[in-house]
């Protein structure tokens, strides 16, 4: 009997929480059973040679030429000759980027089985606008999977009280995560300063309409003004970096320090005193499972949990606008660790196999 075979599509594998998890994913399937094929709009990104040999990587192109009438022609045509090679030629088929238009077109088109994954509270996203929800998920098509994926509880429970209809076919699984790797990159050298201060270290995408990173530097320059002993880390970049940086430097900020993007993050966990998370929405951060593997307490502005894991009172402290300063503030004056083992180990054998569960089911 031969193997199954999967596709996956996604946009690229660049730099982001969905790139680093969709890696994680296929390094634990099982590829005596199944033969996977990725299928990227973007052929390219830092991660694409992490990906295993066993996984046949293909390109699904979209032009993006200025002339309206030549780029429909062209996104036409490659539409039909995928459809042509590829109708139904799956046993299962996944779209793993949600936000992705041909990544959908893509996973619909290859099989009877198709798999959804939500990796964002898009109710949040669209400031609980039932109808700018509705609108995204329609043009997705989110009735034509069999089933969809969330990674937080919050997302899951959001969604379905817009689709009424999902309920039954939607289930939280989190991420698969390589805790060795993190561990052991984590223990790589990395050319920084020491310093007395605790350090509050803040990674992700620099873009200030979902992560809200101007509410940290707001924290920095009260910390600074009032000599608290605190020192803020940045890694990662984004659309509004440069704003970031020139506000550092309009206000004379020293307890702030930029890193850029960093294919390796862990060292800078390693270093720091806790995590920060400024966010105004997201699925379940990619980087509060990393904080947990490295054993550093999460201050964060969503409280979100899994099939596993909630960071209140367990992981960390949930904080808003008003109080995220006295938190910090507090924090300064004291060294905490977190205390409660996850065996991620067991945890990812789980969460893969309700994963091959939903993808044998019909």
């Amino acid at each position: 009997m031969g193997k199954k075979r999967i596709l996956i599509s996604s946009y690229n594998l660049d730099f982001g929480g969905i790139e680093i998890s969709l890696v994680n994913l296929l390094k634990n399937f099982n590829y005596k059973k199944y033969s996977v094929t990725l299928v990227l709009e973007e052929k390219k990104g830092v991660f694409i040679n992490d990906i295993p040999k066993n996984v046949i990587i293909k390109q699904y192109k979209v032009s993006n030429i200025k002339n309206i009438f030549i780029r429909k022609i062209i996104n036409l045509f490659n539409r039909f000759k995928f459809i042509i090679r590829n109708y139904k030629k799956y046993v299962v088929s996944i779209c793993y980027a949600t936000y992705s238009g041909p990544c959908g077109f893509v996973a619909r088109v290859s099989s009877n089985n198709r798999i959804l994954f939500v990796h964002s509270n898009y109710y949040k996203l669209y400031n609980k606008e039932e109808n700018k929800v509705r609108t995204f998920f329609d043009k997705r098509k989110i009735q034509k999977y069999n089933k969809i994926v969330f990674v937080s509880n919050e997302s899951k429970d959001d969604l379905c009280k817009i689709y009424p209809n999902i309920k039954n076919k939607s289930i939280t699984i989190n991420n698969i995560v390589d805790y060795k790797k993190i561990i052991n990159l984590s223990e790589k050298k990395v050319n920084l300063k020491k310093t007395t201060k605790k350090v509050f270290l803040f990674v992700g995408r620099l873009e200030e309409s979902s992560k809200r990173l101007s509410l940290l530097l707001d924290v920095a320059k009260k910390c600074q003004k009032n000599k608290i002993n605190a020192m803020f880390w940045i890694v990662g970049n984004g659309p509004d970096e440069k704003k970031y940086k020139d506000f550092v430097k309009k206000q004379k900020l020293n307890n702030v320090l930029f890193f850029g993007a960093q294919k390796n993050p862990y060292p800078y966990f390693k270093a720091c005193d806790y995590l920060v998370l400024t966010s105004k929405y997201e699925g379940f951060p990619v980087v509060y499972n990393e904080a947990i593997i490295l054993k550093k307490p999460i201050i964060t502005t969503i409280d979100v949990s899994d099939d596993y894991i909630s960071i209140s009172n367990r992981f960390g402290f949930i904080v808003n606008e008003k109080n995220i300063y006295d938190k910090i503030k507090e924090l300064s004056l004291k060294k905490q660790r977190i205390k409660e083992k996850v065996d991620f180990d067991l945890l990812n054998k789980k969460r893969m196999k309700l994963i091959e569960q939903i993808m044998e089911s019909k």
